[in-house]
């Protein structure tokens, strides 16, 4: 059984207890609208909590190392206000280079560094090479922070002894994993 069809027979069950209250008990009038109305907004609650169980970007760091089969970047728009993000459909990879479980798209904030690296990462996807993608953090300094400002109109920081933390994908390509050696068996 699928989840959303849990979900809605478990509903369905409460529903029916709820209404068995409504009609066998002598509570108070305000009690059972109480009851009504904490009801219905357990419903609008789950439909909206569960609109991450259908397959949507989920806003969480990929594993690491992971297996990237596709990206898409969403560059900003400041007519929409829209902040950008990169997307990426990416699978677990296993110490050996295998691909564990199935394919999760995930959400990244959108940076121009980072942008860049998927751009080149795609042109040697459609060139038929499997990627190999790690995680990592890499702290900017002073100089580079206040150069990204600077190309994306914000002010400089009052604080520039500071670090920032920037993500950062590190690609190389897949090897083909180790097979097991032919049996000659007859």
């Amino acid at each position: 059984m699928s989840i959303p069809l849990l979900l809605g027979l478990a509903y369905a069950v409460v529903a029916a207890l709820l209404l068995s209250l409504n009609l066998q008990t002598k509570y108070r009038r305000g009690i059972k609208i109480a009851a009504i109305l904490g009801v219905s907004l357990l419903y609008i609650g789950a439909y909206h909590g569960a609109q991450n169980l259908r397959g949507w970007a989920i806003s969480a760091a990929p594993p690491n190392p992971f297996k990237l089969h596709w990206a898409v970047v969403e560059e900003p728009d400041k007519a929409r206000g829209t902040k950008g993000a990169i997307y990426i459909l990416g699978q677990r990879l296993s110490a050996r280079g295998v691909a564990i479980g199935e394919p999760r798209l995930f959400r990244l904030p959108f940076t121009p560094e980072l942008a860049e690296q998927v751009d080149d990462a795609l042109t040697k996807k459609e060139d038929g090479r499997d990627l190999e993608a790690r995680l990592s953090y890499k702290a900017a300094t002073p100089d580079e922070v206040d150069d990204i400002q600077k190309r994306d109109g914000q002010k400089s920081r009052p604080d520039s002894a500071g670090e920032e933390e920037r993500l950062k994908l590190n690609f190389r390509e897949l090897s083909a994993p180790d097979l097991p050696p032919k049996s000659t068996s007859q």
